[in-house]
């Protein structure tokens, strides 16, 4: 066998759910068992959506739309940097953005899907104004999931400019910045 090649170390792809199980772990955060909605919480309740890099952007997931913009606004973004290896994902640093540092890419992806919303309002006023004996908040909500993008990308360079790394430990620094970013308690949002 190649002397070099046994000496070079072999990079492998670590799926995202383990590498977002070892950020809350190490930010000290209990993962969501479920599918939908935000990834971890800590001890307090609040929300996280965590998300691991390896490259220059962060994805976001299917279907971005009103409902998953409304999540980012009562939740913090938590996204770490690092290398896949041998062992496991290597963070390399852990970013920290509370919602209002947010808002400028989320109000680009509003801008992006408004036209789509704008569409579905003037339809659903039409079929109000007839006389529609159908549930229109049903046929509402089914439409405002309908006007969504597939994965828009965080670049890592809006996560640097606009959020704050954590510094170590990081689990303390985390629950330092929620200190000072709270999060007010909002009722579960309303479709638009």
């Amino acid at each position: 066998m190649n002397q070099e090649h046994e000496t070079q170390p072999q990079r492998r792809t670590v799926q995202d759910d383990v590498r977002e199980q070892q950020l809350a772990s190490q930010l000290n955060l209990r993962r969501s068992t479920s599918r939908t909605g935000s990834d971890a919480r800590d001890e307090f309740g609040n929300r996280y959506e965590l998300k691991t890099v390896t490259t220059t952007s962060v994805t976001t997931g299917r279907d971005i739309g009103p409902d998953y913009l409304e999540r980012l606004r009562r939740s913090y973004f938590i996204c770490a940097k690092g290398a896949n290896t041998d062992y496991g994902f290597s963070i390399e640093s852990i970013y920290f953005l509370a919602p209002e540092m947010m808002e400028d890419w989320i109000a680009g992806i509003e801008n992006r899907i408004g036209g789509d919303r704008n569409l579905v309002d003037v339809a659903l006023a039409t079929l109000e104004r007839g006389g529609f004996l159908g549930d229109l908040e049903r046929l509402r909500r089914i439409c405002y999931r309908g006007f969504t993008l597939n994965n828009p990308k965080v670049s890592w360079r809006y996560i640097t400019s606009h959020g704050v790394r954590l510094e170590s430990p990081p689990a303390l620094h985390l629950r330092e910045l929620v200190n000072r970013y709270p999060i007010p308690q909002q009722p579960p949002a309303t479709p638009f």
